[in-house]
């Protein structure tokens, strides 16, 4: 018989969920930036906060989105939708922010991060490409296939590439790492109870794609990448995404990474990626994408 393991207790947590932002409204009134959810986005807000398994603690809780509104807004939803009760779905992202900080005496429940953005300039080589890529629902393809390339070849150095969005959210995803082990110490000193630490953060189609397709093509290689690729060749649905999850235990000096993402379609077609990825292809991925 193989020797038996030893159980690993779970000293601390740091819990990322990663998504697209739901439906956004056009508001002829407003700027792209300015744009909030139509009410079915409100409503995919509202039951993604319904898909995350344990209700947040939203005194160890933040939301994060770009600086467009409809994520900022879908990562509060998402966060608050089932942990706090004044939060029934029809709230501007002014209001979502006025109930979250309501009990805070300085900062902010609801942050922006420009990392979770992206760049895509019509009036560009590049930018046309990439809109011409999108309306035809080959987004995905485009960006894995083409973008990295073209961007090169035509010296544009600010849209985004495939390799600078895989970048820019394995950077988010570094920093929290560099946050675990103050983290752990805290959760070990007795200060906090609960030992998860949780991130909602909203984004952009293509923005977390790339870091996702990026870690599989780099663990699993080119080939189970481009599995996926069949699946998605455009962007996520509203909302959908991926979690990160960085775990520390009584055995291991530092974090174990381990990234969870799911798709099922109709007829039978499914995609599954629940693994433990080495801290060096975080650190490869944010390197490739400068």
């Amino acid at each position: 018989m193989p020797p038996k393991q030893e159980s690993q207790e779970i000293i601390s947590k740091i819990q990322l969920h990663f998504f697209r932002h739901g439906e956004q409204f056009k508001d002829p009134a407003k700027s792209d930036p300015e744009y909030e959810l139509s009410a079915a986005g409100r409503e995919q807000g509202m039951n993604k906060a319904k898909s995350i398994e344990e209700r947040p603690n939203l005194r160890q809780t933040m939301a994060f989105g770009s600086p467009r509104a409809r994520s900022q807004q879908t990562a509060s939803f998402a966060m608050a939708g089932q942990a706090l009760d004044s939060v029934v779905g029809d709230e501007s992202l002014k209001e979502l922010k006025a109930k979250l900080d309501g009990d805070i005496s300085y900062g902010s429940k609801v942050m922006s991060d420009p990392r979770l953005d992206f760049t895509m300039d019509k009036d560009t080589p590049f930018g046309a490409k990439a809109f011409e890529a999108f309306s035809k629902k080959e987004y995905m393809k485009f960006l894995v296939n083409s973008s990295d390339a073209l961007a090169k070849e035509v010296k544009d150095s600010k849209g985004s590439t495939y390799s600078r969005q895989a970048g820019d959210v394995a950077q988010v995803v570094k920093k929290y790492l560099s946050v675990s082990s103050r983290w752990k110490e805290l959760v070990q000193s007795g200060k906090y109870q609960d030992p998860k630490l949780e991130r909602f953060l909203g984004s952009h189609g293509g923005v977390t794609e790339s870091f996702l397709f990026k870690v599989i093509e780099k663990t699993k290689g080119i080939e189970e990448r481009d599995r996926l690729l069949a699946l998605i060749p455009n962007i996520f649905d509203f909302t959908e995404g991926f979690d990160v999850e960085l775990v520390t235990t009584d055995r291991n000096s530092e974090p174990a990474v381990r990234i969870i993402y799911k798709k099922e379609l109709p007829g039978g077609k499914k995609f599954k990626f629940n693994e433990v990825v080495p801290i060096e292809v975080i650190e490869e991925i944010v390197k490739e994408g400068k």
